[in-house]
């Protein structure tokens, strides 16, 4: 547990946020049962990820940020559920993860904990990518919640920031890399934004 008591503030916050995170995008498939602009991959390797942060935040006994792992891989692999069974295909996201699981335990088998810790901050890439070229290359991303990439976009602002108060430099890269990816899909659903309350708007 950190001493600090802004670092353990900020953590609270920032586990509060980890929390909600995803919920609208749940709301949203279960709501309308629409997957475009949504990948596969963003669920099953950030699911596998953040089982990876959960073993490097009891190796590192950053406890502050337990709950938060925990809570992101529950709500990844309910996402996972929703997208399969509103149609998309999983198969090879589910291979996907597979993989970056294996390579993480043996990178943490060769390099130790602060590799894999580095290396799982720079993996926002390996999941968040993924979203955010599904939304750009869809026309109107319909099936993006704005509210899970608003709170993905603070979240990363929030586990940066406790990232540089407790001295931890794989936080800080995970939050900064989440900011900006979140933003790459905020910006992309800001452009969309007539084109998605068009294919929302009921028939006549």
């Amino acid at each position: 547990m950190s001493e600090d008591p802004l670092a353990f503030l900020i953590a609270v916050v920032a586990n509060t946020v980890t929390f909600v995170q995803v919920v609208p995008q749940v709301v949203r498939l279960v709501r309308l049962k629409r997957i475009e602009g949504t990948t596969p991959a963003w669920a099953a390797i950030g699911m596998v990820v953040n089982v990876g942060w959960t073993a490097w935040v009891i190796a590192e006994e950053v406890w502050e940020a337990m709950p938060a792992v925990l809570a992101a891989v529950i709500s990844f692999g309910l996402v996972l559920y929703l997208l399969w069974r509103n149609g998309a295909d999983v198969r090879i996201a589910v291979i996907a993860g597979i993989a970056v699981g294996v390579a993480c335990v043996g990178l943490q088998l060769v390099a130790g904990w602060t590799w894999l810790g580095t290396v799982l901050a720079f993996a926002n890439g390996l999941y968040l990518g993924p979203s955010v070229w599904a939304a750009w290359r869809s026309y109107a991303p319909v099936g993006v919640a704005p509210l899970t990439w608003v709170l993905t976009a603070w979240e990363g602002i929030l586990w940066g920031y406790f990232g540089v108060l407790v001295a931890a430099i794989p936080i800080m890269f995970y939050g900064g890399t989440a900011f900006l990816l979140a933003a790459g899909i905020l910006l992309r659903l800001w452009i969309t934004r007539h084109r998605i309350r068009t294919e929302l708007r009921p028939p006549d």
